[in-house]
């Protein structure tokens, strides 16, 4: 996942690549490694979001407790170099109340590190569209 700054199409090419060989492992922990492909400063959004739905497709294949959890401890891989990214994966779970409901539960478990800096960017989120995620970012907040 070196070529996250993707300046090429040979690079896209072989980010891509590196994306869909990470999913044929069909392994929980690849999550993190996909995480580690964000970059904000990247010209090729449509890219990244290969990789949402990359992390994503895992919960076809796992429970979504199980991939919210692995998610939501590999979110510090993905700071400071794709922050706005991070939120971004935070906003689909905001917005999808069965996911939100899970991730409330996981994010109440987590180390205190791992806490901090999803409460940074959920408060963050909600401080930027306070109308459209008010409410589901003070349901996690409160409940953790």
């Amino acid at each position: 996942m070196e070529n996250r700054t993707l300046v090429s199409q040979q690079e896209i090419t072989k980010f891509e690549n590196a994306i869909q060989d990470i999913i044929n492992l069909n392994e929980l922990s690849s999550i993190k490694f996909l995480c580690s492909g964000f970059y904000d400063e990247t010209d090729y959004d449509e890219v990244m979001f290969n990789l949402i739905h990359a992390i994503e497709s895992f919960d076809q294949k796992y429970k979504l407790e199980v991939t919210l959890k692995e998610l939501a401890v590999s979110i510090p891989v993905m700071l400071p170099h794709a922050r706005e990214w991070a939120k971004v994966l935070h906003k689909r779970i905001l917005n999808h109340p069965p996911s939100l409901v899970v991730y409330i539960q996981i994010v109440k478990n987590l180390d205190v590190m791992n806490r901090n800096v999803i409460i940074s960017l959920v408060t963050e989120i909600k401080n930027k569209n306070h109308a459209k995620f008010a409410e589901a970012v003070d349901q996690l907040l409160s409940a953790i």
